[in-house]
Formats: C-alpha cells, sequence, structure tokens
C-alpha cells in the first residue's frame, strides 16, 4: 500500500527522500522494485506516473550486458496492472500512507531483530503482541525491556568511604592535573577561567544569530578534538555535513596551518591555485587523523531524544565529548516551548553527567531577539532561563557597541595580566582595540570551575572565520540597556 501511495502521489517522494529506504525495508521484491523505479522517475522530474510515462521511461534505461534490464523485471512483476490494482486501493483510503509507512518500518526492525536472534520467533505469543504494537509502541516496548533488563546496573548502590582515606593519591591526581578538561584551542584564558572542556559536563555557548555560533563551535572545540586526537560527535539541525566539511577544511586552514582563506572565495568557486594548495593542505592534516574521529548528525527532524539516544549508543566505542548546534526545544514536543526546552536540557544532562556516560558536551543556543544588552547575563535568556540550572558553564556573547571602542562614551578597558619585574605581583597591562577591527565580547555567566568577574575578548575576522583571543575586560554590571 505504502507504494501505491507513493505512485498515485509523487510529490510523497519529496516527504520520505531522508528516510532510510532500502531494499531490505521491503518483505518482496516486487515492492522495492516499484518503489526505486517511481524514485527514479520522480528524481528525473517526472510528476505523473501512468502506464505511457513509465514504459516510455524503462525503455530508456540504458541496458547493461549480462543483467536483465528494468523493463524485464517491469514485465516479471505484472507491469503496470500491478502496480495500478494497489493505486486503485490507495484512492479508497486517501490519507494513510504514515502509517502504511509505519508498518513497513515495525516489520523491517522485527526482521532485524530475528538476524540478531533477539526475538524468539517460535513464541508466538510474544510474536502476535509485537505484530499488533505500532511502530512508536513497539520502539518504546523494547527501550522499556532494555532499561529493565540492565535496572540493576548503577541502581541504588551506596558506597561507603572513610572520606580521610588514599589522601596521598588525591593530592597526586590534583598534581596530574586530571580536574582539567580538554584546553580549548587557542584560547588559554578562557580555558584557564572554565577549567577546559570536562566530561560530564554541559557547557551552553549562547550569541544571537549572525554572530558566529558554529564558527566559534567549530574553532573552539572542534579543532580541540583534532589537536588532541579525542573522538567527538556533532549534531546539527542548522547546517549540513557539506557546509560543515567546507567550514572545518577552512578553519584547519587559517588556524592550524596559518594559510587562511577568504569565505567568499569558498562560496564562489573556481578557485586560483593559492586557495586549492591552502585546502589540500588542510586535507591531508586531516587525513592523518583516523577517519571516524568525529561523527557528524544531520538532525532533520530536531529531537532530544534522538541525540541522547546516539550518544548512548556511542558512548562505549569511544566517543567522549558531543556538540549540539543549535539547541533548542524539541519539534515534536506539544508543551510550551520554554517547558520543553527546560525537559530537554534536563533529559540531556542526565544522559552526559558522569554518573551516566560521563560525555563532555557543548551546547550553542541562540540568544532572543531583542535581548542583545550591555551586560549579559541569565535574565536576557528570557523563560528559558531553567535550562541552565543543569549546565556547569553559560557563555554568552555579543559584538562591541560602537561606543565601546577607544576614544568614546563607553569606552571598555581591556587588558592582560603581566607579572612585574619590581615586586613579582600581577599587574594589568591595557591592550588597546583597534577601532577598524571588529570585537567579541564573551561573558562567563555561569562558571561551577571560577570565577565570573571578567570577560573575554575576541578579535574577529568574519572574512577567515577567525576568532582571535586577545585580552581580558571587567565591564560593571548595568542595567540591562543598550544605552
Amino acid at each position: 500500500m505504502f507504494v501505491g501511495y507513493l505512485w498515485s502521489a509523487p510529490s510523497l517522494y519529496e516527504k520520505y527522500r531522508n528516510h532510510e529506504i532500502t531494499k531490505d525495508t521491503f518483505t518482496d521484491g516486487i515492492w522495492w522494485f516499484f518503489y526505486y523505479i517511481g524514485k527514479e522517475m520522480y528524481e528525473n522530474g517526472i510528476r505523473t506516473f501512468d502506464d505511457t510515462t513509465t514504459y516510455s521511461f524503462l525503455t530508456s534505461r540504458p541496458i547493461e550486458t549480462g543483467r536483465k534490464s528494468y523493463f524485464d523485471y517491469y514485465n516479471q512483476y505484472g507491469g503496470y496492472n500491478s502496480i495500478e490494482e494497489i493505486k486503485e486501493e490507495c484512492q479508497k483510503d486517501k490519507g494513510n500512507d504514515e502509517y502504511h509507512f509505519s508498518e513497513i518500518q515495525k516489520y523491517e526492525s522485527l526482521r532485524k531483530f530475528q538476524v540478531e536472534s533477539l526475538v524468539d520467533v517460535n513464541n508466538r505469543e510474544l510474536v502476535t503482541k509485537l505484530t499488533k504494537m505500532t511502530l512508536k509502541q513497539m520502539q518504546s516496548f523494547f527501550q522499556f525491556k532494555t532499561s529493565q533488563i540492565f535496572s540493576h546496573i548503577n541502581c541504588g548502590e551506596v558506597v561507603e568511604y572513610n572520606l580521610i582515606d588514599d589522601l596521598d593519591t588525591a593530592i597526586d591526581k590534583m598534581n596530574q592535573g586530571e580536574a582539567m578538561g580538554l584546553p580549548l584551542h587557542d584560547s588559554p584564558r578562557l580555558s584557564k577561567k572554565i577549567k577546559g572542556w570536562r566530561r560530564g559536563e554541559l557547557i551552553y555557548l549562547i550569541l544571537s544569530s549572525g554572530i558566529g555560533k558554529s564558527s566559534i563551535f567549530m574553532e573552539k572545540f572542534i579543532l580541540a578534538l583534532l589537536e588532541n586526537n579525542e573522538k567527538g560527535m556533532v549534531y546539527a539541525n542548522e547546517e549540513n555535513v557539506w557546509k560543515t566539511r567546507n567550514l572545518t577544511l577552512a578553519t584547519i586552514a587559517s588556524k592550524i596551518l596559518n594559510k587562511p582563506i577568504n569565505r567568499e572565495k569558498l562560496i564562489e568557486g573556481n578557485f586560483d591555485e593559492k586557495t586549492l594548495e591552502r585546502l589540500n593542505a588542510a586535507k591531508e592534516w586531516l587525513e592523518q587523523k583516523p577517519q571516524d574521529i568525529i561523527k557528524f548528525y544531520d538532525l532533520k527532524k530536531y529531537r532530544a531524544e534522538d541525540v541522547i539516544s546516539r550518544i548512548q549508543m556511542m558512548r562505549p566505542l569511544g566517543y567522549g565529548y558531543a556538540g549540539l548546534d543549535t539547541f533548542k526545544a524539541s519539534s515534536s514536543s506539544e508543551m510550551a516551548r520554554w517547558e520543553a526546552f527546560s525537559n530537554d536540557a534536563q533529559a540531556i544532562f542526565d544522559c552526559i553527567k558522569p554518573e551516566a556516560n560521563n560525555v563532555g558536551m557543548l551546547a550553542t543556543v541562540q540568544l532572543k531577539i531583542g535581548k542583545e544588552y550591555r551586560y549579559l547575563d541569565m535574565s536576557a535568556i528570557g523563560k528559558s532561563l531553567e535550562i541552565v540550572e543543569v549546565a556547569s558553564t553559560v557563555l554568552m556573547g555579543r559584538l562591541l557597541f560602537a561606543d565601546e571602542y577607544p576614544g568614546k562614551k563607553e569606552e571598555l578597558f581591556c587588558y592582560n595580566w603581566e607579572k612585574s619585574d619590581f615586586d613579582g605581583k600581577w599587574h594589568k597591562k591595557e591592550y588597546k582595540l583597534d577601532p577598524e577591527k571588529t570585537y567579541l565580547i564573551i561573558f562567563i555567566c555561569k562558571n561551577r570551575s571560577g570565577d565570573t568577574s571578567e570577560q573575554i575578548i575576541y578579535e574577529v575576522n568574519y572574512g577567515i572565520n577567525s576568532f582571535r583571543e586577545v585580552a581580558y575586560a571587567q565591564m560593571g554590571k548595568k542595567s540591562n540597556s543598550m544605552f
């Protein structure tokens, strides 16, 4: 029936294009054949699947030596009469394509369980019970059974220690810096403040749209994984894999190899020899890393539960870090947006915390429009404030305002710490901002590993996607006003 719906309304191929549909999805080869032929016709611009059009398309296909042609299979499967009968049935039962597709997926999943010997097909009662379930019910059933089977692991366990035992070991571990996380790329100030990217903790990076959330995530966090040979996962719902690959190559060229590539060139194409040489150098650098070091997941329909289930699956394979770009409320939730946002944050933290999977998580969040105040703190998050309760670190940023540059009304004093040869103490040495350059200020709004009194200044070059850490600042908290 599902294939009949597709042939009755070929535009449905667009609806299901992101689903993984293979030969194994169907129990009978005839329906895989008609699904595949319909898909080929749709992708070739055909929008009406009648007898004449199908005949013309199949006879135009090249014939491979030693193999049956598409037209031979077509005749073997009964020709247009076979699919026409199903189309007529679909006319009587309109609008149920999703139900029939979920049924196909249900039986495909059951066959996979059978292949892995995870379902006893001789247990008629169980088989009958499973076949009567919907796909969603069956998924919940197996998830529940899996959780139930492993429920005795780390559940209700109380371990007694003498608090003052093993103090020498505790000192050694601290001395070795075990509490420090992964150093962020080219960000010594921020790494020192937040103690790096630590496993079992959640970091938020909150900026307005267009400021560079994805670029900062790539430069500071993804490069940190690559430089330290740590496996990581990227979950993206706004950028696809090709854009991310392009950004990765450009960032490697600029920040690792010091061979910057202009962003406009990447978009325009028709590269000159110099640009190609730089891209190939970045490619060669990346190819020295394990091919599976970074897993990329394109979230076609964003749901927090998909992120959580994938983290749980990949953690045993050594993937200890994850990034979610951009974190928002699940699209499938029927709750109020802020409530769904809060629940998703709690669910993600429960998945990554040390007692669970011990994964370091970075999630980018879009700053609400109209909340880009001079001094950024938790109040800028609005109704979704509860999401920060589970975070260890909250970073919020904005570009400097025009009146914060040297000589202006709200001039910002920027500095670095320098140790004096005279008294041996650390003093602030002014860092002068260049009025011709763009700067980003990062506020550390929450920090369980240190203080939040200083901000970090980055020199931004959007032309080459570069965020260079240059100084500290210490803006006093004012009323949340742009003026």
